[in-house]
């Protein structure tokens, strides 16, 4: 079968018109390994460099491979390393030890005193003591408080919780799974900051008004350190920025009632507090989640009322009162 386009473009024959190419050049004899090993041994370990040395040039002389002056170089250089080796040997333990340092001036010793006093007084305060996991339930609002700053007396409270929990895909599927955080609050699998050392968490509704329904549930979680509490708050805020560009699709098992959610990008309300809108599709009812870490304290809150506005200011100041309770 003859090719579409002619003759092999990449032919190896002379180009018309042009003499052919002359024949390579024979291949060079091969240096003795040895004498190269023996020229890099000499600095890297005299001993090796000399026998390597000596190896080489008896190979040469046997087979007539080249590298006989590169055999005498590293020789050459093996010896005076080791010379110089030795050498230095003698002249260490000949010399004597150098004299001891000399005693201070009795005038300097006096002042001395003064001096050490006064750098014990200067010394940094302690830090101060993290929160622990039995002073967390103290730090969240009562259901008054939250009443009160809702602005709804008809608000009840659910049982506390005290432990992290995974998501239940009995409860309800969340689609993308990883975004159930832009409606839920202390889901368990978004605490990637080990070890989560505590944890504390309400949630009070009030749900006499399908059409105008309110509630607030905030969490507390102790962990390690303060800069545990930062990462903890970075990284949710990422998964937040993530999933306000994909949205969520929440189906209950009971119903198979299929609700989509329309996810804002985060934003920054000021003194530490991150806040995110989700708006419910076909609905009035909105969430806007807050969150913070002071000290080794993780805050997340979720509000929620068919005002975006109400809900937004019920959210910061759940999360600034337990700001307030912690100590620093």
């Amino acid at each position: 079968m003859s090719h579409p386009f002619g003759p092999n473009p990449f032919q190896t024959g002379p180009a018309p018109g042009l003499p052919p190419q002359p024949p390579p050049a024979p291949p060079r004899e091969e240096v003795n390994a040895l004498a190269t090993l023996s020229v890099i041994f000499a600095f890297v370990f005299a001993p090796a460099g000399a026998l390597f040395g000596h190896l080489g040039l008896a190979q040469v002389r046997r087979t007539g491979q080249r590298g006989r002056d590169r055999a005498l170089v590293g020789v050459t250089l093996s010896y005076v390393v080791l010379t110089a080796a030795v050498v230095a040997l003698v002249v260490g333990s000949v010399l004597p030890d150098a004299p001891p340092a000399r005693t201070a001036a009795p005038a300097t010793t006096t002042a001395a005193p003064s001096t050490t006093t006064a750098t014990t007084t200067a010394a940094a305060p302690p830090p101060p003591p993290a929160v622990a996991p039995a002073d967390l339930e103290g730090l969240l609002p009562s259901l008054d408080d939250v009443r009160n700053i809702a602005g709804d007396q008809n608000l009840k409270g659910d049982d506390p919780v005290r432990q992290l929990a995974p998501l239940n895909s009995k409860d309800a599927g969340y689609d993308p799974p990883d975004c159930a955080v832009t409606v839920a609050v202390g889901v368990g699998e978004v605490y990637t900051v080990q070890p989560v050392q505590g944890i504390f968490m309400t949630g009070y509704f009030d749900l006499q008004n399908a059409g105008n329904p309110r509630g607030s549930v905030q969490s507390v979680a102790a962990l390690a350190d303060a800069a545990a509490a930062r990462t903890q708050l970075t990284n949710l805020q990422s998964t937040w920025a993530r999933c306000a560009g994909a949205g969520l699709k929440l189906t209950y098992p009971d119903t198979h009632r299929t609700v989509g959610f329309a996810v804002d990008p985060p934003a920054d309300s000021g003194g530490g507090v991150v806040t995110m809108e989700v708006r419910t599709q076909g609905q009035p009812v909105r969430f806007v989640l807050a969150m913070a870490a002071k000290d080794n304290v993780f805050v997340e809150v979720r509000a929620s009322a068919t005002a975006s506005e109400r809900a937004h200011r019920a959210a910061l100041d759940v999360v600034n009162y337990v700001l307030g309770k912690i100590p620093g």
